[in-house]
């Protein structure tokens, strides 16, 4: 792995696994003091500023993403390439702004101000300029910066999150911290890049272009925020806020697998502008199978020790979780598996219209299938139409990767992943079945976990844990030496 990916996963691994720790303290807070019914207030007045944040944004991420990531190596068209983008940005984000205000007046005014506080969501989109530094693989400013912000957003839940009468609060709060978080940055772009006056014709291109990206961007919201909405509105804000906690705890699992798709897209856009077609299929694969390493046993894991994570973790109100989440965990493979080849694969080569037939396709299920189950299952229905969209939403890229570039997955690696999983799930339930619901007794089931996972992976001779442990022993060895020297 060339040293530059290295550094940038290192510092996207560092962001992500604070983005993980700070929710094991926080999760719990906010979940007992608001409990399901504020929770879930938070997340539908949430769902509706999404769609507007959905708009505003544009699909720019991944374009700009790629857009400077091409022009990286020209000063001018890299200044230009980003005078554009933002004044774009300026527009929609207004544009966004005033729809919204408009439609929270007319349908939510019971409730306003909390409506209000979402909006600072919108206004995060103006500032985000975190796609122009992934596009110079330069993560080390996005991460410091962002981290700097998470920390104070997590300071302040901790201090003044107390009960029910801060829900408003708390959602300024992780409002708030979205929009800072990407403002601080702009700090930094001045190094990079000064405004140009643009020509509205290379407005109306980029327009163009990005609208093959927002697209897609459409149809996720519907099978990612749409459920929501609809469980909001057929079964209530408890329903809501009981199915987002499930989708929570996933959801920062998947995040972290997922760290290095953001690293590598801008590697793997310049490996196919060289026509380096066989190095993206080793990258491609090297990434989805080191993934199945993280989530094969993340899910087993989480289904062995929700038992005694949920009382404490999320609160009374939350008790149907221990049915719910191990249900849900299956995203934790499906996610980040088909992110892998659209973001690997599918974006970085131009093939913008499978990946968008695809998400459509599970944007359909999505819509479909939400209205036929949750007025019966309620979150429990909604679980059930995000597990069958992301499979089939996954299948169905690895089965288009597979025709175009014969890529397999190896089965046989995979079986040593599953069966080292289920090892170790038996090995912690079994050791810990008589331990009392509580923090110390899921860090020693994690403790168990890893031995297990990878005592099994050892014999079973995976590849890439006898890598890491010859890498290991060979640096204890060259300092043993050095010391004997």
């Amino acid at each position: 792995m060339p040293k530059s990916i290295k550094k940038n996963l290192g510092y996207q691994v560092l962001f992500q696994t604070i983005r993980i720790l700070m929710p094991i303290i926080t999760i719990p807070i906010v979940s007992n003091a608001l409990g399901s019914k504020g929770i879930g207030i938070s997340l539908f007045s949430g769902s509706i500023a999404e769609y507007f944040v959905l708009f505003s944004s544009l699909g720019i991420g991944i374009y700009g993403n790629r857009e400077i990531a091409i022009v990286r190596d020209d000063s001018e068209k890299l200044t230009r390439t980003f005078s554009e983008l933002i004044i774009l940005k300026i527009l929609t984000t207004g544009t966004s702004l005033i729809g919204y205000f408009v439609l929270v007046h007319l349908f939510f005014e019971g409730n306003i101000f909390i409506y209000f506080l979402q909006s600072f969501h919108i206004l995060a989109v103006l500032f985000d300029i975190s796609w122009f530094f992934m596009g110079l693989e330069d993560f080390k400013k996005v991460t410091l910066s962002n981290l700097s912000i998470q920390v104070l957003m997590f300071l302040s839940i901790v201090l003044f999150i107390k009960d029910y009468s801060d829900l408003y609060l708390y959602v300024f709060i992780i409002a708030f911290a979205n929009t800072l978080s990407q403002a601080v940055i702009w700090i930094f772009a001045r190094k990079y890049v000064r405004f140009q006056h643009i020509e509205l014709s290379s407005l109306l291109h980029h327009l163009k272009q990005m609208w093959v990206y927002f697209i897609p961007q459409i149809a996720i919201t519907l099978y990612s925020t749409l459920n929501q909405t609809i469980l909001g509105v057929i079964s209530g804000e408890v329903e809501v806020g009981i199915y987002g906690n499930a989708v929570k705890l996933s959801t920062t699992i998947v995040t972290m697998i997922s760290t290095i798709n953001n690293v590598m897209l801008p590697r793997m856009s310049n490996l196919f502008a060289n026509q380096q077609l066989q190095l993206i299929k080793t990258s491609l694969s090297d990434v989805i199978h080191g993934q199945l390493f993280i989530s094969i046993p993340a899910v087993f894991g989480l289904c062995a020790v929700i038992s005694s994570l949920v009382p404490w973790f999320f609160g009374q109100d939350f008790l149907g979780l221990i049915q719910l989440i191990p249900i849900y965990s299956v995203v934790i493979i499906a996610v980040p598996l088909g992110m892998s080849v659209s973001n690997l694969y599918l974006l970085p080569t131009g093939n913008t219209r499978t990946y968008t037939f695809s998400v459509f396709l599970g944007a359909g299920m999505s819509v479909v299938l939400n209205l036929l189950l949750i007025p019966s299952f309620g979150a429990l229905g909604a679980i059930l139409t995000t597990i069958l969209v992301e499979m089939f939403v996954t299948t169905y890229r690895l089965m288009y990767l597979r025709r175009k570039i014969q890529f397999a997955l190896d089965y046989r690696l995979i079986g040593k992943y599953v069966t080292a999983a289920v090892t170790m799930y038996i090995g912690i339930v079994f050791l810990t079945r008589h331990l009392a619901p509580n923090m110390l007794t899921n860090l020693i089931q994690l403790m168990i976990g890893v031995v297990i996972y990878t005592g099994m992976c050892l014999v079973l001779k995976v590849p890439l844990v006898k890598t890491i442990f010859l890498r290991l022993f060979l640096k204890m060895k060259d300092v043993s030496s050095k010391v004997i020297q």
